[in-house]
């Protein structure tokens, strides 16, 4: 598990009423999501954290989330982590998503309302399903010291005598002592009821907006909000009390209002923790299409993907990455392996991710950084950029053996696989690397898969079976870099290692022996 925390300042335009909605920095807690992810719905295509790693999708994730609520950016990121599978929910969810298209006002006042929804600081699932129960001998306590000291001002006032109210002074330490520790056992049960009152009032808020655009999200939300009816109301008494004025919170204390009302809504609570939970991912749905739709609205352009298991090839045109600045389209159409072939910097691992982000991007947020974008349903599996792990004591190349065999074995799954390599096994010797390479690729090549490999080893060309050819190039002189990262047919007949160093101002001399050793080498 990760321990990541991701800043993103994010600057959102002012709407024609001068309204800002979201400016701040926001914080993403990865380890979080990873958690509440867990109870996500995994599919045959889910991303496991090397791909996830190797794609940079944690610094996509932040560029792209404008969610404003935290079930919004859970239910953002367990789409990504968790990709589509199967034509129907795909079509479910382009229409879902598509449905907010039209309105910017209408978007704009979601987007406004939600925000008052704010963060969880809890993890609201497991709070809901397993913290929530009554403890009718803490309740039973709470309603006879209420009830005492309700007694002594009732009788205090009937008999006109104050000489009782010294023992309610007494008294009211202890209720203060007992609300104080209350607070701290069941504070983060209370703030997720407050969370469950926030998700509620907005469902009611905003039910006229959501009949006009997904009148089925508005009828859901509308069943749910008349079975939580009780717990809305009690609910809203706690934290309404709570927060009137000074004179309110003593009689809060005093009478234990907010404790007892707390215990008599948790057993509600736990009776109808499927509908909350529902309503909370039912909402961070809406944030998370809304979310989409502005993460669209900024891209140089898109197109949403055509997804079907009876298209062989993959073909894609004009994609881009998001995170490169000003980026170069590129094409390609393919139904067999591809080989990549090319010189330092020239554009081959910004290649793999691209097919690999657009891929992910197709089956999770029905989203392409394309002009078209047309495959069958993959799983997305990676050996990019991978490192020594010392803490559990593993090279460089044992983590990428470890990467390439989960490939291997699901090469004969029935469902099909993208698999994406970059230099497969560089972190061994040149003998055994390229024996591996030349079996292991040509074995992944027969499987359920389209496989992508960049690679440097023009050595293993000729001995692989079922693959096309395709490089990028470069023009390195001294006097300067220059690429134009477009993909091409064929092999590279170039290389540029050397040139670099000279580019970078190595001495004369130590370019001079490499380039008379290289001679030696290739007699």
């Amino acid at each position: 598990m990760k321990s990541i925390i991701v800043k993103i300042k994010k600057y959102l335009n002012k709407n024609k009423n001068n309204v800002i909605y979201k400016k701040e920095i926001k914080d993403i807690d990865f380890s979080q999501l990873e958690r509440t992810n867990e109870y996500s719905k995994k599919t045959r295509s889910s991303v496991d954290d090397i791909t996830w790693n190797d794609l940079n999708m944690d610094n996509v994730f932040a560029r792209m989330n404008y969610t404003v609520t935290t079930p919004g950016e859970e239910c953002l990121y367990s789409w990504l982590r968790n990709p589509l599978d199967n034509k129907k929910e795909l079509k479910q969810r382009m229409d879902f998503i598509s449905r907010f298209n039209n309105n910017e006002n209408i978007l704009h006042k979601l987007r406004i309302n939600l925000s008052k929804i704010r963060d969880c600081r809890y993890n609201f699932r497991k709070t809901i399903e397993s913290n929530f129960s009554t403890n009718y001998i803490m309740l039973v306590f709470f309603i006879i010291l209420s009830i005492s000291n309700l007694a002594i001002v009732a009788y205090s006032i009937i008999i006109k005598d104050l000489l009782l109210i010294p023992i309610l002074l007494f008294i009211f330490p202890v209720n203060l002592f007992v609300h104080y520790k209350f607070n701290m056992k069941y504070g983060e049960q209370l703030d997720t009821l407050n969370y469950t009152l926030r998700l509620v009032s907005f469902s009611i808020g905003n039910k006229k907006i959501l009949e006009q655009i997904n009148p089925e999200l508005a009828n859901r939300l509308g069943k749910i909000n008349n079975l939580l009816k009780d717990i809305s109301k009690k609910g809203t008494l706690i934290f309404r009390i709570e927060g009137l004025d000074v004179f309110a919170d003593y009689i809060n204390i005093a009478f234990l209002i907010k404790e007892i009302n707390f215990l008599i809504i948790s057993k509600k609570i736990h009776k109808h923790k499927k509908e909350i939970i529902e309503i909370y991912e039912l909402i961070g749905k809406l944030d998370c299409a809304l979310s989409i739709i502005k993460y669209r609205s900024e891209l140089r352009y898109y197109c949403e993907p055509i997804i079907d298991d009876n298209v062989e090839e993959i073909h894609i045109t004009d994609m881009y990455h998001p995170l490169i600045n000003n980026p170069i389209p590129n094409s390609i159409t393919i139904d067999k392996a591809v080989v990549i072939t090319g010189s330092n910097m020239s554009g081959k691992s910004s290649f793999l991710r691209t097919i690999g982000l657009n891929a992910l991007f197709a089956q999770s947020i029905c989203t392409s950084l394309s002009k078209e974008h047309k495959t069958r349903f993959y799983r997305l599996i990676t050996s990019i950029s991978l490192n020594d792990d010392i803490q559990k004591n593993k090279s460089y190349f044992l983590m990428e053996a470890e990467a390439i065999k989960r490939m291997v074995s699901l090469k004969d799954d029935k469902y099909h696989s993208i698999l994406l390599i970059d230099e497969i096994f560089k972190g061994t010797n040149p003998v055994e690397r390229l024996a591996a390479s030349m079996e292991i690729l040509n074995v992944l090549a027969l499987g359920n898969t389209k496989i992508f490999v960049a690679t440097h080893d023009l050595q293993i060309l000729s001995e692989l079976e079922r693959y096309e050819y395709y490089y990028f190039t470069e023009n390195v002189t001294k006097e300067s870099l220059e690429f134009d990262y477009k993909i091409r047919r064929g092999v590279t007949t170039t290389r540029n290692a050397i040139k670099i160093l000279e580019f970078i101002n190595y001495p004369d001399e130590i370019i001079s022996k490499i380039n008379k050793r290289i001679d030696i080498l290739e007699v």
